[in-house]
């Protein structure tokens, strides 16, 4: 199974009526789904990245959380605790750009309307910026050429392996 992913913009009423709607989206389609912040997303190759970690870790039986879609916000993340995970990538009152992972054959589009977002997939590109938000110093991206700066969430997407 490959994780669709979308941007999105737009705004919801609260955090809460957001994820019931996600909730209830995944509970008559079988599948899962996890909204974050697409502040700090860096593309569609961060979050595959992550996906692909959270999948090995359930295969091998080495997950901290009891969902694939929760897993994937860990690793997304690069953080070792599901609680700062959500501190850092969740979706928040507030949050106007969205980052939509569905994990299952359900169809993508459909969950960004049911939640009343538009589509838009410039929100999940990299830029300095995010970097510094996500975490990584100006020191660190002078470690490697400019082309080269995204691959260091890429580095902390795996490192949650080691810090788990």
């Amino acid at each position: 199974m490959r994780p669709q992913v979308r941007g999105a913009r737009g705004s919801i009423t609260s955090v809460d009526d957001a994820l019931d709607k996600v909730n209830q989206f995944c509970k008559e389609r079988d599948c899962e789904a996890q909204m974050m912040d697409a502040g700090l997303v860096f593309g569609t190759t961060h979050i595959l990245s992550a996906f692909e970690h959270a999948q090995r870790a359930f295969d091998e039986g080495r997950n901290s959380s009891r969902t694939l879609a929760t897993e994937v916000l860990l690793y997304a993340s690069g953080e070792r605790q599901i609680s700062e995970s959500i501190d850092k990538m969740g979706i928040k009152d507030g949050t106007t750009e969205f980052c939509i992972v569905l994990l299952g054959e359900a169809d993508i589009e459909g969950l960004v309307h049911d939640l009343g977002l538009k589509e838009d997939d410039s929100v999940l590109e990299g830029n300095t910026s995010k970097l510094e938000a996500f975490g990584i110093s100006q020191k660190e991206m002078d470690t490697l050429p400019e082309e080269n700066v995204f691959d260091l969430v890429l580095e902390r997407v795996a490192m949650v392996d080691l810090i788990k």
